[in-house]
Protein backbone atom coordinates (compact mmCIF):
# COMPACT_ATOMS: atom_id res chain seq x y z
CA UNK A 1 0.00 0.00 0.00
CA UNK A 2 1.35 3.39 -0.98
CA UNK A 3 2.33 5.59 1.95
CA UNK A 4 0.09 8.60 2.59
CA UNK A 5 1.63 11.84 1.35
CA UNK A 6 -0.03 14.64 3.30
CA UNK A 7 1.43 17.41 1.13
CA UNK A 8 0.06 15.83 -2.08
CA UNK A 9 -3.36 15.34 -0.47
CA UNK A 10 -3.36 18.97 0.67
CA UNK A 11 -2.49 20.31 -2.80
CA UNK A 12 -5.19 18.09 -4.34
CA UNK A 13 -7.74 19.59 -1.96
CA UNK A 14 -6.65 23.08 -2.97
CA UNK A 15 -6.85 22.38 -6.70
CA UNK A 16 -10.26 20.69 -6.38
CA UNK A 17 -11.92 23.76 -4.85
CA UNK A 18 -10.59 27.18 -5.74
CA UNK A 19 -12.71 28.85 -3.04
CA UNK A 20 -11.32 26.71 -0.25
CA UNK A 21 -9.11 28.41 2.30
CA UNK A 22 -5.62 26.85 2.61
CA UNK A 23 -6.30 26.46 6.34
CA UNK A 24 -9.36 24.27 5.68
CA UNK A 25 -7.49 22.20 3.10
CA UNK A 26 -4.65 21.71 5.59
CA UNK A 27 -7.07 20.65 8.32
CA UNK A 28 -8.71 18.15 5.98
CA UNK A 29 -5.27 16.76 5.23
CA UNK A 30 -4.58 16.38 8.96
CA UNK A 31 -7.92 14.62 9.37
CA UNK A 32 -7.04 12.15 6.62
CA UNK A 33 -3.68 11.59 8.29
CA UNK A 34 -5.50 10.95 11.57
CA UNK A 35 -7.77 8.36 9.96
CA UNK A 36 -4.75 6.47 8.61
CA UNK A 37 -2.62 6.94 11.73
CA UNK A 38 -1.22 3.85 13.48
CA UNK A 39 0.03 5.50 16.67
CA UNK A 40 -0.31 3.55 19.90
CA UNK A 41 -0.16 6.47 22.35
CA UNK A 42 -1.47 10.01 22.46
CA UNK A 43 2.06 11.40 22.77
CA UNK A 44 3.14 9.55 19.63
CA UNK A 45 0.06 10.80 17.80
CA UNK A 46 0.70 14.44 18.74
CA UNK A 47 4.32 14.13 17.63
CA UNK A 48 3.23 12.75 14.24
CA UNK A 49 0.63 15.49 13.80
CA UNK A 50 3.29 18.13 14.45
CA UNK A 51 5.50 16.48 11.81
CA UNK A 52 2.57 16.51 9.40
CA UNK A 53 1.98 20.20 10.12
CA UNK A 54 5.65 20.88 9.40
CA UNK A 55 5.35 19.07 6.06
CA UNK A 56 2.37 21.24 5.10
CA UNK A 57 4.29 24.40 5.91
CA UNK A 58 6.87 23.44 3.28
CA UNK A 59 4.39 23.64 0.41
CA UNK A 60 4.21 26.77 -1.75
CA UNK A 61 1.02 28.18 -0.26
CA UNK A 62 0.07 30.64 2.46
CA UNK A 63 2.07 29.39 5.43
CA UNK A 64 0.35 31.96 7.66
CA UNK A 65 -3.17 30.54 7.38
CA UNK A 66 -1.95 26.94 7.18
CA UNK A 67 0.06 27.20 10.40
CA UNK A 68 -2.72 28.98 12.31
CA UNK A 69 -5.40 26.55 11.10
CA UNK A 70 -3.30 23.50 11.95
CA UNK A 71 -2.29 24.78 15.38
CA UNK A 72 -5.88 25.57 16.36
CA UNK A 73 -7.04 22.21 15.00
CA UNK A 74 -4.53 20.27 17.12
CA UNK A 75 -5.39 22.42 20.12
CA UNK A 76 -9.11 21.78 19.69
CA UNK A 77 -9.01 18.01 19.24
CA UNK A 78 -6.66 17.45 22.21
CA UNK A 79 -8.33 20.04 24.47
CA UNK A 80 -10.53 17.63 26.41
CA UNK A 81 -7.73 15.85 28.24
CA UNK A 82 -10.05 14.25 30.83
CA UNK A 83 -12.14 12.55 28.17
CA UNK A 84 -9.00 11.33 26.42
CA UNK A 85 -7.44 10.09 29.66
CA UNK A 86 -10.56 8.10 30.50
CA UNK A 87 -10.50 6.28 27.15
CA UNK A 88 -10.01 2.52 27.60
CA UNK A 89 -7.29 2.32 24.95
CA UNK A 90 -5.82 4.41 22.17
CA UNK A 91 -8.34 3.03 19.67
CA UNK A 92 -11.07 4.66 21.77
CA UNK A 93 -8.91 7.74 22.08
CA UNK A 94 -8.57 7.94 18.29
CA UNK A 95 -12.37 7.82 17.94
CA UNK A 96 -12.63 10.81 20.26
CA UNK A 97 -9.98 12.67 18.28
CA UNK A 98 -11.73 11.89 15.00
CA UNK A 99 -15.09 13.05 16.34
CA UNK A 100 -13.65 16.29 17.65
CA UNK A 101 -11.72 16.79 14.40
CA UNK A 102 -14.86 16.38 12.30
CA UNK A 103 -16.65 18.88 14.53
CA UNK A 104 -13.83 21.37 14.06
CA UNK A 105 -13.73 20.97 10.25
CA UNK A 106 -17.50 21.44 10.11
CA UNK A 107 -17.17 24.63 12.14
CA UNK A 108 -14.42 25.88 9.82
CA UNK A 109 -16.53 25.22 6.75
CA UNK A 110 -19.42 27.21 8.23
CA UNK A 111 -17.18 30.21 8.98
CA UNK A 112 -17.82 32.09 5.74
CA UNK A 113 -21.59 31.80 6.14
CA UNK A 114 -21.27 33.27 9.62
CA UNK A 115 -19.15 36.11 8.28
CA UNK A 116 -21.92 36.82 5.76
CA UNK A 117 -24.41 37.03 8.60
CA UNK A 118 -22.23 39.34 10.69
CA UNK A 119 -21.67 41.67 7.72
CA UNK A 120 -25.28 41.86 6.50
CA UNK A 121 -25.46 45.63 6.97
CA UNK A 122 -21.84 46.42 6.11
CA UNK A 123 -22.46 47.40 2.48
CA UNK A 124 -25.10 50.03 1.76
CA UNK A 125 -26.48 51.27 -1.54
CA UNK A 126 -24.40 54.07 -3.02
CA UNK A 127 -21.16 53.08 -1.31
CA UNK A 128 -17.81 53.22 -3.05
CA UNK A 129 -15.47 50.54 -1.70
CA UNK A 130 -11.75 49.91 -2.08
CA UNK A 131 -10.36 46.40 -1.79
CA UNK A 132 -6.95 44.85 -2.32
CA UNK A 133 -6.00 41.59 -4.04
CA UNK A 134 -8.62 38.80 -4.05
CA UNK A 135 -10.15 37.86 -0.72
CA UNK A 136 -12.66 35.02 -0.82
CA UNK A 137 -14.52 36.52 2.14
CA UNK A 138 -14.69 40.01 0.65
CA UNK A 139 -15.90 38.54 -2.64
CA UNK A 140 -18.59 36.49 -0.88
CA UNK A 141 -19.88 39.51 1.09
CA UNK A 142 -19.99 41.69 -2.02
CA UNK A 143 -21.80 38.98 -3.99
CA UNK A 144 -24.37 38.61 -1.20
CA UNK A 145 -24.91 42.37 -1.04
CA UNK A 146 -25.47 42.55 -4.82
CA UNK A 147 -27.83 39.58 -4.60
CA UNK A 148 -29.86 41.50 -2.00
CA UNK A 149 -30.24 44.47 -4.33
CA UNK A 150 -27.49 46.71 -2.95
CA UNK A 151 -25.95 48.95 -5.60
CA UNK A 152 -22.35 49.92 -4.99
CA UNK A 153 -19.05 50.46 -6.80
CA UNK A 154 -15.71 48.82 -6.13
CA UNK A 155 -12.11 49.87 -6.79
CA UNK A 156 -9.74 46.90 -6.84
CA UNK A 157 -5.97 47.20 -6.69
CA UNK A 158 -4.08 45.38 -9.41
CA UNK A 159 -2.18 43.61 -6.62
CA UNK A 160 1.14 42.69 -8.11
CA UNK A 161 3.13 40.55 -8.51
CA UNK A 162 0.41 37.96 -9.22
CA UNK A 163 -2.22 40.51 -10.37
CA UNK A 164 -4.87 38.80 -8.24
CA UNK A 165 -6.87 42.04 -8.33
CA UNK A 166 -7.55 41.46 -12.02
CA UNK A 167 -9.17 38.16 -11.18
CA UNK A 168 -11.17 39.76 -8.36
CA UNK A 169 -12.48 42.32 -10.84
CA UNK A 170 -13.56 39.58 -13.24
CA UNK A 171 -15.41 37.80 -10.43
CA UNK A 172 -17.20 41.01 -9.41
CA UNK A 173 -18.16 41.93 -12.97
CA UNK A 174 -19.59 38.45 -13.52
CA UNK A 175 -22.02 39.27 -10.69
CA UNK A 176 -22.92 42.63 -12.21
CA UNK A 177 -20.95 44.67 -9.67
CA UNK A 178 -19.31 47.77 -11.24
CA UNK A 179 -15.59 47.81 -10.51
CA UNK A 180 -12.39 49.44 -11.68
CA UNK A 181 -8.89 48.01 -11.42
CA UNK A 182 -6.38 50.59 -10.21
CA UNK A 183 -2.60 50.60 -9.98
CA UNK A 184 -1.17 49.66 -6.61
CA UNK A 185 0.67 52.98 -6.68
CA UNK A 186 -2.63 54.86 -7.09
CA UNK A 187 -4.04 53.86 -3.69
CA UNK A 188 -3.12 57.16 -2.03
CA UNK A 189 -4.94 59.07 -4.76
CA UNK A 190 -8.03 56.84 -5.01
CA UNK A 191 -8.66 56.34 -1.29
CA UNK A 192 -10.08 59.88 -1.08
CA UNK A 193 -12.95 58.80 -3.34
CA UNK A 194 -14.14 55.80 -1.31
CA UNK A 195 -16.43 55.39 1.68
CA UNK A 196 -14.71 52.34 3.13
CA UNK A 197 -11.95 49.79 2.66
CA UNK A 198 -12.73 46.07 2.85
CA UNK A 199 -9.87 43.59 3.11
CA UNK A 200 -9.22 39.94 3.78
CA UNK A 201 -6.38 38.51 5.85
CA UNK A 202 -4.17 35.44 5.92
CA UNK A 203 -3.62 35.75 9.64
CA UNK A 204 -4.81 37.88 12.57
CA UNK A 205 -2.14 38.56 15.18
CA UNK A 206 -2.70 38.44 18.91
CA UNK A 207 -2.82 42.25 19.10
CA UNK A 208 -5.45 42.48 16.34
CA UNK A 209 -3.05 43.41 13.56
CA UNK A 210 -3.18 41.38 10.37
CA UNK A 211 -0.77 39.59 8.08
CA UNK A 212 -2.01 39.65 4.52
CA UNK A 213 -1.10 40.02 0.85
CA UNK A 214 1.78 42.42 0.24
CA UNK A 215 0.41 45.93 -0.18
CA UNK A 216 -2.31 45.56 2.47
CA UNK A 217 -0.30 47.66 4.93
CA UNK A 218 -0.07 50.48 2.39
CA UNK A 219 -3.81 50.42 1.69
CA UNK A 220 -4.78 50.40 5.38
CA UNK A 221 -2.26 53.09 6.29
CA UNK A 222 -3.46 55.49 3.60
CA UNK A 223 -7.09 54.80 4.54
CA UNK A 224 -6.37 55.54 8.19
CA UNK A 225 -4.63 58.79 7.24
CA UNK A 226 -7.73 59.86 5.28
CA UNK A 227 -10.13 58.78 8.08
CA UNK A 228 -11.67 55.99 6.00
CA UNK A 229 -12.91 52.91 7.90
CA UNK A 230 -10.93 49.72 7.30
CA UNK A 231 -12.95 46.51 7.73
CA UNK A 232 -11.26 43.11 7.82
CA UNK A 233 -13.33 40.06 6.85
CA UNK A 234 -11.61 37.02 8.31
CA UNK A 235 -12.24 33.63 9.94
CA UNK A 236 -11.33 33.10 13.60
CA UNK A 237 -9.28 30.02 12.69
CA UNK A 238 -6.75 32.48 11.28
CA UNK A 239 -6.05 33.95 14.72
CA UNK A 240 -2.38 33.34 15.52
CA UNK A 241 -0.22 33.75 18.62
CA UNK A 242 2.28 36.24 17.27
CA UNK A 243 2.77 39.97 17.83
CA UNK A 244 5.18 41.39 15.22
CA UNK A 245 7.11 44.50 16.17
CA UNK A 246 7.06 45.57 12.54
CA UNK A 247 7.29 44.10 9.04
CA UNK A 248 10.98 43.32 9.46
CA UNK A 249 10.21 41.01 12.37
CA UNK A 250 7.89 38.70 10.38
CA UNK A 251 9.23 35.13 10.05
CA UNK A 252 10.94 34.34 6.77
CA UNK A 253 8.58 31.40 6.31
CA UNK A 254 5.71 33.92 6.17
CA UNK A 255 7.46 36.29 3.79
CA UNK A 256 8.66 33.78 1.19
CA UNK A 257 7.41 30.48 -0.19
CA UNK A 258 9.29 27.28 0.62
CA UNK A 259 10.78 26.92 -2.86
CA UNK A 260 12.42 30.35 -2.57
CA UNK A 261 13.73 29.66 0.94
CA UNK A 262 15.23 26.37 -0.22
CA UNK A 263 16.72 27.79 -3.42
CA UNK A 264 19.58 29.58 -1.72
CA UNK A 265 18.64 32.84 -3.44
CA UNK A 266 19.39 36.21 -1.87
CA UNK A 267 16.13 36.99 -0.07
CA UNK A 268 16.96 40.68 -0.23
CA UNK A 269 16.26 40.49 -3.96
CA UNK A 270 12.96 38.64 -3.56
CA UNK A 271 9.60 40.34 -3.10
CA UNK A 272 7.83 39.40 0.15
CA UNK A 273 4.44 37.68 -0.17
CA UNK A 274 2.81 39.38 2.81
CA UNK A 275 3.09 42.38 5.09
CA UNK A 276 1.91 43.33 8.58
CA UNK A 277 -0.79 45.92 9.24
CA UNK A 278 -0.85 47.45 12.73
CA UNK A 279 -4.21 47.32 14.59
CA UNK A 280 -4.24 51.13 14.82
CA UNK A 281 -5.01 51.14 11.08
CA UNK A 282 -7.93 48.71 11.40
CA UNK A 283 -11.49 49.72 12.33
CA UNK A 284 -13.28 46.41 12.92
CA UNK A 285 -12.95 42.69 12.29
CA UNK A 286 -15.97 40.98 10.72
CA UNK A 287 -15.59 37.34 11.75
CA UNK A 288 -17.53 34.13 12.28
CA UNK A 289 -17.56 35.09 15.99
CA UNK A 290 -19.30 38.37 15.18
CA UNK A 291 -18.08 41.94 14.73
CA UNK A 292 -15.01 42.42 16.90
CA UNK A 293 -12.68 45.26 17.84
CA UNK A 294 -9.02 44.39 17.30
CA UNK A 295 -8.53 44.14 21.08
CA UNK A 296 -10.89 41.13 21.26
CA UNK A 297 -8.42 38.81 19.52
CA UNK A 298 -6.18 38.59 22.59
CA UNK A 299 -9.14 37.64 24.78
CA UNK A 300 -10.24 34.91 22.37
CA UNK A 301 -6.76 33.36 22.20
CA UNK A 302 -6.34 33.50 25.98
CA UNK A 303 -9.60 31.57 26.43
CA UNK A 304 -8.51 29.02 23.85
CA UNK A 305 -5.05 28.36 25.26
CA UNK A 306 -5.78 28.46 29.01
Amino acid sequence: MKAFDISTFFLQQMSADDNMSPAIAATRALMESLRLDDSTTLQEFIAKMKEARESLSKTDVSVVSVSSGCELFLRFITLSHLELEQAADFASCREILLRRGEEYVKTMQESRKRILRSSTNLIKTGMVILTHSRSRNVLAVMKEAAKNGKQFTVYVTESRPDCSGQRMAEDLRSCGIPCTVILDSAVGYMVERVNAVMLGAEGVCENGGIISKIGTCTVATFAHMKNKPVYILVESFKFIRIIPLNNSSLPKSYLHCASILNSGKDLGCEHPLVDYTHPDNITLLYTDLGVLPTSAVTEHLIKLYT
